[in-house]
């Protein structure tokens, strides 16, 4: 009975995390925790059940999306270059929407999230770069990750779609 209920927890818990992501995915800033209760058939106290606040409830948005792209980042680092390329920039494209600053200052997360989010990020642009070109120096790698850095902050503000950027970074690199 006991292992039942914990899985039930965990499912739940899981379900709640999903769903905000697509939430966020879909909604943007406009997403909330009524409308995260409302997508569920919930309601808003069920989610504050399993986490006490907005900031518990990012903690464990921030640590699926970085879980599910480092593991998504290490299978796609042994398919073929041309192919892998592609899919890391989107994957981290994909990392940078979900952690662009004006989610941060419309939903007031705090800054021990930030830099959890800056620190994964990095990480994650760590384990792209190796992917490029292994005998680039330090200052090659910084000037790629500025050049898309730049490309991707610019497609958050716009709300356009990566494909076309994405393919174009990776012919020129």
């Amino acid at each position: 009975m006991e292992t039942k209920l914990k899985d039930f927890v965990s499912d739940m818990k899981d379900k709640i995390i999903k769903a905000s992501i697509e939430s966020i995915k879909k909604e943007g800033l406009r997403f909330s925790v009524d409308s995260l209760a409302n997508s569920l058939k919930i309601s808003k106290k069920t989610i504050y059940k399993y986490f006490p606040d907005k900031e518990s409830l990012a903690i464990a948005l921030y640590e699926k999306i970085f879980c599910d792209a480092f593991e998504k980042a290490n299978a796609l680092k042994k398919q073929s270059e041309a192919t892998a390329q592609k899919e890391l920039l989107h994957l981290y494209f994909d990392c940078k929407w979900m952690t662009r600053r004006e989610i941060f200052n419309k939903y007031k997360l705090n800054k021990t999230i930030y830099a959890y989010v800056a620190d994964k990020i990095n990480s994650l642009w760590e384990l792209i770069a190796a992917s490029f070109d292994n005998e680039e120096s330090e200052k090659t790698k910084e000037t790629l990750r500025i050049i898309i850095d730049g490309s991707f902050e610019k497609l958050c503000n716009t709300g356009l779609m990566p494909d076309a950027v994405i393919e174009r970074l990776v012919n020129l690199l």
